[in-house]
């Protein structure tokens, strides 16, 4: 499916509990924000919709900021304890009522490896409303992934921290490369400087 026929969603409102004080997204990778990495990435393809769900404007300013500069719609998760499946279901709320886009492309902004290329690879593995295609390391489906509008009810009941790992699991598996899939969970997730 073509990309202009997708929204991408990054989902950037997680608690960054396991990092300690610092917001992980705001950390630096190779001289820039660890979430800077991913926003740029896929902005840089032509997406129908650039979506970013991410905690109040007060809680991550410079995250606000950053988004709305690459020209996303910022979708505010007031409540991102509830684990990551309550961002999907704001994005989802959000991208319902825009028909031209025929499915989602879920990104995660704590996961700064993942190259332009492969955000491709899985939209063009998406055939219609009714496709799934997730990313695999070989082992596991995660995001990036792609779910197409006929599965957007189903998201729409999602509760917790597992995502739409059930549904990806159905999918269609495109795997990636090397470190593409790895997230920053830790400050020991960083390379050394």
């Amino acid at each position: 499916m073509r990309t202009e026929q997708i929204a991408a969603v990054l989902l950037a409102a997680g608690m960054s509990s396991r990092f300690g004080e610092e917001d992980k997204l705001m950390a630096d990778l190779r001289g820039k924000p660890v979430i800077a990495h991913t926003l740029e990435a896929v902005a840089s393809l032509a997406f129908a919709e650039l979506v970013a769900v991410a905690r109040p404007i007060g809680q991550a300013p410079d995250i606000h900021r950053r988004l709305e500069r690459r020209g996303y719609s910022i979708v505010v998760n007031d409540h991102p304890e509830e684990g990551l499946a309550s961002s999907i279901v704001r994005a989802v709320e959000h991208v319902m009522p825009i028909k031209r886009c025929r499915g989602i492309l879920i990104c995660l902004g704590d996961m700064p490896y993942v190259p332009q290329s492969h955000y491709n690879r899985i939209c063009l593995a998406a055939e219609d409303v009714r496709s799934v295609v997730a990313s695999t390391d070989g082992f596991s489906s995660s995001p990036p992934a792609f779910v197409g509008r006929k599965h957007f009810p189903e998201l729409l009941t999602l509760r917790g921290d597992q995502g739409a790992r059930a549904l990806l699991s159905r999918g269609v598996q495109i795997e990636a490369m090397g470190s593409a899939l790895l997230d920053i969970d830790t400050p020991d997730d960083l390379p050394e400087a």
